[in-house]
C-alpha cells in the first residue's frame, strides 16, 4: 500500500453528542485507498460511535464524511452499502433461522451489485463461502455455529455485498489465537483483492501486525495517528491506553 494513495474516506470534524455528552468530538482523519487503517482506544473512547456514523447507523451532530470525494454524511446504512461501504458488527448479527448459505445469499441478492439470476447468485455465494472457509457448513443453521464460524459468516456476508470500504468492528473478539491468525490472513487477502479496511480491534498483537496506519481515540477525541511503530512509541498513547507492557508488540505482517 502506497502512503501516497489518495483517500477513499475523509472524515472532517466529526462530532456526535448524546444529550450533553460528546461521544465523538472534532475527529478528522483520512483512510488511503488500499490501506488497512486501525482504530484503537480504551472502552468508551467513541470507536463504535464513529463507525456507526461512517456506516450510516448514526447521524453526526456536526462534521462531514466524504467517500471518494462525495459527501455521504447522514446516509442510511442501505444507501451506504449501495455505494460500497459495509460493516461487520462486534456482536454478530446473523439471520439465525437461515442457513450459512442463505445468510450470504441475502447479501448477494440485495447488496451493491445484486445477482442478475439464480446461477450467478449460487456462484457468488459459493465463492464467498470458500474464501472465508465456511463451504463445509453451508447448510448449517447460523444459530448453531460456534463463535469463530459466526465471525467468519459476519465477514463473509459483508464481503458478499461487494464493498470498496469494509468496516470491521472487533472481528477477532472472542476468538482463539489460531482463529485470530486466520482472520488476519483473511484481512490481508481482502486488502490484496482491492478492498480498503477500517478496523476496530482490542487485540493489540492483531492490530499491530496487520494495519498500515493506526488512529487512537481517547474520551471521544483523536489522541494520535501514525504507523504501528510510531503508535507503540507515542508517550501519550502508552499512558492512556497501551501501557508499558504493550511496547514492543511485534509489527511484522
Amino acid at each position: 500500500m502506497s502512503h501516497d494513495a489518495s483517500p477513499i474516506l475523509q472524515v472532517e470534524g466529526l462530532t456526535k453528542y448524546f444529550g450533553g455528552l460528546a461521544a465523538v468530538k472534532d475527529v478528522s482523519f483520512q483512510v488511503p485507498e488500499g490501506a488497512i487503517f486501525g482504530l484503537i482506544g480504551p472502552n468508551g473512547a467513541g470507536k463504535t460511535t464513529l463507525f456507526n456514523m461512517v456506516a450510516g447507523a448514526l447521524r453526526p451532530t456536526r462534521g462531514r464524511i466524504l467517500f471518494r470525494g462525495r459527501d455521504v454524511t447522514g446516509l442510511r446504512p442501505f444507501q451506504a452499502v449501495r455505494l460500497g461501504i459495509v460493516r461487520t458488527h462486534q456482536i454478530v448479527r446473523p439471520f439465525r433461522s437461515l442457513t450459512v448459505w442463505e445468510n450470504v445469499e441475502v447479501a448477494v441478492r440485495f447488496g451493491r451489485r445484486p445477482a442478475r439470476n439464480a446461477a450467478e447468485a449460487r456462484a457468488r455465494v459459493a465463492e464467498v463461502l470458500e474464501f472465508v472457509g465456511l463451504e463445509r457448513v453451508a447448510g448449517t443453521p447460523a444459530a448453531v455455529l460456534p463463535i469463530g464460524q459466526q465471525k467468519l459468516l459476519e465477514l463473509g456476508r459483508a464481503l458478499a455485498t461487494g464493498p470498496d470500504l469494509l468496516l470491521c468492528d472487533e472481528i477477532c473478539g472472542g476468538l482463539t489465537d489460531a482463529e485470530t491468525q486466520n482472520v488476519m490472513e483473511l484481512l490481508r487477502r481482502i486488502r490484496a483483492g482491492g478492498t480498503t479496511i477500517l478496523y476496530i480491534e482490542h487485540d493489540m498483537r492483531a492490530v499491530m501486525s496487520v494495519c498500515d496506519r493506526i488512529m487512537v481515540l481517547n474520551f471521544g477525541q483523536k489522541l494520535a495517528e501514525g504507523s504501528p511503530a510510531e503508535i507503540q512509541r507515542n508517550p501519550a498513547v502508552i499512558e492512556a491506553y497501551l501501557g508499558r507492557s504493550a511496547v514492543g508488540v511485534g509489527t511484522g505482517a
